[in-house]
């Protein structure tokens, strides 16, 4: 609890007033400790507990009905129901890992600028450049999901919602046409994307 609110008066701090990359230049990197090691990993953590928990009594528990093996099978479908939310979490964040490792996103706040550090390119983005983005997410609690970012040059880029720093380009470009769409699992795929044209 305290790691969490540390992290959350940290980006308070970063994020708002004269600390902000609107004000002041920030290097957003995303590492694996930064992707990986968040809070919704608890869920992770407390599903497999569940799934260990449940097994065990699957094999080790007496069942005191006339049908102790209909309880065994009830049993076993329960632990294999609580490996659901951390097999699409961790399914999903091996999927977007890909589009985040070692992104650079550096505010230039004095001439209004992004710089943008992909794997395999390196964008100067400035007021323009930016034509619309679409945001496919899982519209639940605990947030899923990427952005594909159209440019003016008719080209795209894909950022996870768990890059460092996306959110800065929304912030520093207003008022950008955005879509919507709901995914139960928001798996990046290799093909064009709706409304692509």
């Amino acid at each position: 609890m305290g790691w969490l609110i540390w992290r959350m008066v940290r980006h308070t701090r970063d994020t708002i007033g004269s600390n902000s990359p609107m004000k002041v230049q920030r290097i957003y990197r995303t590492t694996m400790q930064s992707f990986f090691v968040r809070s919704e990993y608890l869920f992770v953590l407390m599903g497999l507990i569940m799934f260990g928990v449940t097994m065990h009594a699957v094999f080790f528990a007496r069942f005191s009905t006339p049908y102790p093996e209909i309880g065994r099978v009830v049993v076993f479908l329960l632990s294999l129901a609580s490996l659901a939310v951390p097999a699409m979490i961790v399914s999903v964040d091996l999927n977007h890992w890909p589009y985040s490792r070692g992104v650079v996103i550096t505010s230039f706040p004095e001439v209004h600028q992004l710089k943008i550090e992909l794997s395999d390119a390196v964008l100067v983005l400035k007021e323009g450049d930016i034509s619309r983005i679409q945001v496919f997410h899982n519209n639940g609690k605990l947030q899923l999901g990427f952005a594909v970012f159209y440019l003016t040059s008719r080209d795209h880029f894909i950022l996870p919602f768990k890059t460092e720093g996306m959110w800065v380009i929304q912030e520093y470009f207003k008022g950008l046409p955005v879509e919507y769409f709901d995914r139960l699992v928001p798996l990046i795929r290799i093909y064009p994307m709706e409304s692509a044209t």
